[in-house]
C-alpha cells in the first residue's frame, strides 16, 4: 500500500459531506427546525457509523480464518489487527460516555445520546468539557485521540505516506485557524456556544473517524499477509483449457490448478489415473484430439495443507472435437461499438481468406486486409445483434460456412477528471493552474475521445451555496475566481460535467468533489 494507493472513498467522500453541512448549518441562526437538522445529521452519521462497524465486523471475520488457517503467516497481522480493534472500542466507548454524561446533566438520568430534550442548551457541554476540572475531559479525549492515531501509525510503513497522512490529518486534534487575530481551541470550536443536538453530531463525527480509520487499518494489515495457500476458507479446483473447441488432428490442451496456492507446496494432478507433469503450480493436461464428438476426463488435485496433511478435490472437464469450420474473432473485444471501428478477423481452416463472402447486419464491413475487416454498427443500433455470416464456393456452388451473432453497445461513458484526479484532496494552486476538465475513457481498449460540453463549479462561501457555469471544457477565468476564494478545508464542486463523444450522444459525466489542501 504506498502512497498514492490510498484514494479517498466514497464513504469518505460522504462523512466529509455531511461535516461540511454541519459547519454550514453552524453559522446560521439556531432555530427550532435547525435543532431538529442537526438531530437528523446526527442520525446519519450514527447510520454511516453502523455500516461501517458491519464491514469491519466481516474484515475481523477474514481475519480469523486467515488465522485458524495458517497461523504462522497471519499471526503478526492478526494480533495487530486486534489491538487496533481494541483500542478503536476504547476510544468509541470513551466518546459515547461523554455524549451520555453530557445529555443526562441537561435532562436526567434518563436521557440518552438519541433521546434527549434539551437540544439547544448551550451551557452543559461547555461547562463539562471546558469549565469543570480545568478541562480535564477535553484534555484526556484529545490525547487518547493523539495516543490511537500513533498507535495506528505503527503499524504503517514509512513509504505508506497516504495512510500515515490520512491518520494525521483525520486524528489529531489541531485548533482551527486564527481568524481576524483571534484564536479557538479545538475543545472550543466541538463544545462551546453551540446547541447540544450540534455538540451530539460532531462527537458523533469524531466516532465515525475512529471506526473510519480503524477499517482502513484493518484492510490494510489484511492485505500485509502473504497471500499463500489456504489462507482463505475455500479452496476451489479450476481448470483453464486453452479451447474447449478442438478440431481433429490437433490436441486438446488445458492447465489445472487450485485458485489458492502456495508456491512452496505444489499440488498433485491426477487424470484417468496418471500424474500429470506440474509447471508454475499448475498441472499440464494433453489429450490427443483422434476422433469428433464430446469429451469427458476426471480428475483429482491433491495439496499438503499447513499440518501436513493432503487436501484433495475432485475436477472433471469436457470438450468438443469437430471438423474444421469458420473462425470469427473479435480482434478487441466480443462486441461491436455504435461510432468506433471495431477490428475483427474471420478465417476457415483450409480456405483462403480470398475465397471467404462475409456478410454482416445492422453495420457495415470493410476489409482491411488478408482476414482482418472492420465493422461500423449503424447509427441507432445499440442494443441489437449484428450477425457475421461466412461462406465460400466450391465447385461453383455456395457453401455456408457458419455465423455468429455480436451484441452491438453504445461506447460507455468517460470519468471526468481535473488535475488526472477524480476528487479527494487538492492544493488551491494546482486546482488553480488546471485549464480544462478531461473526459477520460478507462479501462477501453479503442482509442477515442470525448469533448466537455458544459460543467459547473459550486461552493458554499458565507453559508450560501455559489456557483459558475462554462459552456465547454474550459475552467472560466469567473470559475477561477470562485476557485480563489475558498479557504483551506472547503469543498469545491464540480457538477453538471457533460461530454459529446464520437457517436454524437451526450453523456452525463456526474460530479467531482475537491477539498482545498
Amino acid at each position: 500500500m504506498s502512497g498514492g494507493n490510498c484514494p479517498e472513498t466514497p464513504r469518505q467522500k460522504m462523512i466529509g459531506m455531511m461535516y461540511l453541512f454541519l459547519t454550514a448549518m453552524l453559522a446560521l441562526n439556531v432555530s427550532g427546525e435547525l435543532l431538529q437538522a442537526f438531530q437528523l445529521v446526527d442520525s446519519s452519521i450514527r447510520k454511516t457509523i453502523e455500516t461501517m462497524e458491519n464491514k469491519n465486523s466481516l474484515l475481523y471475520s477474514d481475519f480469523e480464518s486467515a488465522y485458524a488457517t495458517n497461523e504462522k503467516k497471519v499471526s503478526d497481522q492478526y494480533h495487530n489487527a486486534l489491538e487496533v480493534k481494541a483500542e478503536a472500542d476504547s476510544l468509541f466507548k470513551h466518546i459515547q460516555d461523554l455524549k451520555t454524561l453530557i445529555v443526562q446533566t441537561a435532562d436526567g438520568p434518563e436521557a440518552t445520546p438519541t433521546q434527549y430534550t434539551s437540544l439547544d442548551n448551550q451551557d452543559i457541554a461547555a461547562q463539562l468539557m471546558i469549565t469543570e476540572r480545568g478541562g480535564a475531559r477535553s484534555k484526556e479525549l484529545k490525547e487518547h485521540l493523539i495516543h490511537y492515531r500513533d498507535l495506528l501509525s505503527e503499524m504503517v510503513d514509512p513509504a505508506d505516506t497516504a495512510l500515515l497522512n490520512a491518520l494525521e490529518r483525520t486524528l489529531t486534534p489541531k485548533d482551527p485557524p486564527r481568524s481576524e487575530g483571534e484564536g479557538r481551541s479545538w475543545e472550543s470550536e466541538k463544545f462551546e456556544h453551540l446547541p447540544m443536538s450540534a455538540v451530539m453530531a460532531l462527537m458523533s463525527q469524531l466516532q465515525s473517524e475512529v471506526r473510519n480509520m480503524e477499517s482502513d487499518m484493518i484492510r490494510y494489515l489484511y492485505g500485509k499477509i502473504d497471500e499463500g495457500s489456504f489462507k482463505f476458507n475455500s479452496v476451489e479446483a479450476i481448470v483453464i483449457p486453452r479451447s474447449e473447441y478442438v478440431i481433429r488432428g490437433d490436441e486438446y490442451y488445458a492447465e489445472i490448478m487450485l485458485a489458492a496456492r502456495d508456491t512452496t507446496q505444489p499440488p498433485i494432478v491426477t487424470v484417468n489415473g496418471e500424474e500429470l507433469p506440474i509447471n508454475n503450480g499448475r498441472g499440464i493436461l494433453r489429450i490427443p484430439a483422434n476422433s469428433t464428438g464430446e469429451k469427458e476426463w476426471s480428475g483429482e488435485i491433491a495439496v499438503m495443507g499447513p499440518d501436513g496433511t493432503y487436501t484433495r478435490r475432485h475436477v472433471t472437464g469436457s470438450y468438443l472435437v469437430s471438423q474444421p469450420g469458420v473462425v470469427i474473432s473479435p480482434t478487441k473485444m466480443n462486441v461491436f461499438y455504435v461510432g468506433v471501428e471495431n477490428p475483427v478477423e474471420v478465417s476457415v481452416p483450409g480456405v483462403p481468406s480470398e475465397n471467404l463472402n462475409v456478410r454482416i447486419t445492422n453495420a457495415r464491413m470493410r476489409k482491411v486486409r488478408g482476414n482482418e475487416f472492420s465493422v461500423s454498427p449503424n447509427a441507432n443500433s445499440a442494443g441489437k445483434q449484428a450477425i457475421v455470416s461466412v461462406s465460400t464456393t466450391l465447385n461453383g456452388q455456395t457453401q455456408n460456412l457458419g455465423s455468429q451473432p455480436f451484441r452491438i453497445k453504445r461506447v460507455p461513458d468517460p470519468v471526468a477528471t481535473v488535475a488526472g484526479m477524480r476528487g479527494g484532496g487538492i492544493g488551491k494552486n494546482l486546482l488553480l493552474a488546471q485549464r480544462a476538465v478531461i473526459a477520460k475513457m478507462d479501462n477501453f481498449d479503442f482509442d477515442l475521445r470525448f469533448n466537455i460540453t458544459n460543467f459547473r463549479i459550486s461552493t458554499i462561501r458565507d453559508g450560501y451555496l455559489q456557483f459558475v457555469d462554462s459552456e465547454s471544457g474550459v475552467i472560466t477565468t469567473e470559475q477561477k475566481d470562485l476557485i480563489r476564494g475558498v479557504g483551506i478545508g472547503g469543498v469545491v464542486l464540480f457538477n453538471n460535467i457533460q461530454a459529446k463523444g464520437p457517436d454524437g450522444s451526450t453523456r452525463d459525466l456526474g460530479s467531482l468533489s475537491f477539498t482545498i489542501q
